[in-house]
């Protein structure tokens, strides 16, 4: 599949050299831990807004994907772990554990393995029904078009292939090389 992913300007390049790696991604995401996609431009273009010049430039990966067995879900399903459920739906649980330690107050992730045997994907595909984002905003809001995310969890299900860099024309954004 190729399929999308925004990155502000100052990290594509880096993103470009050394890959996509879910190693680094944060564990505080909707769907957990990994590499997010979209097949829609739109939808990725969201996590390239910069405060500091929001009518700015933007960059935008053409990633090739391989998905592998995707599970698919409709629910918004908070902190799920770092790693694809089965092919049941389970997943691995995380809670979040506060600590103090010497008089400073340290926040971690334990993550419980899932209780079972089933078989494990090797992705996911988000299609809430309510999940949307604004063409004129390019921000995440609920009436806007549909979009689905595609969720990695193995930095080697991906490659970016293309740079894609948008600039702002009369309210339309306009690919440039």
């Amino acid at each position: 599949f190729y399929l999308f992913h925004g990155v502000p300007r100052s990290v594509a390049r880096l993103v470009t050299l050394s890959g996509l790696d879910s190693r680094l991604a944060a564990s505080d995401n909707y769907y957990g831990s990994g590499v997010y996609l979209a097949d829609d431009p739109e939808k990725a273009a969201v996590y390239t807004y910069n405060k500091d010049n929001p009518n700015g430039p933007r960059t935008l990966l053409l990633v090739r994907a391989v998905l592998g067995h995707a599970y698919l879900t409709a629910e918004m399903e908070k902190k799920v772990g770092r790693r694809a459920p089965c092919i049941a739906g389970h997943h691995d649980t995380v809670e979040e554990i506060t600590e103090n330690v010497n008089g400073q107050v340290h926040v971690r992730d334990r993550i419980t393995p899932r209780p079972c045997d089933h078989a494990e994907c090797h992705s996911m595909l988000a299609s809430p029904p309510n999940a949307r984002v604004s063409r004129s905003t390019n921000q995440s809001q609920v009436d806007g078009i549909p979009c689905s995310e595609f969720l990695l969890y193995s930095h080697v299900q991906c490659y970016p292939e293309y740079v894609i860099h948008l600039v702002p024309r009369s309210r339309v954004w306009l690919a440039a090389s």
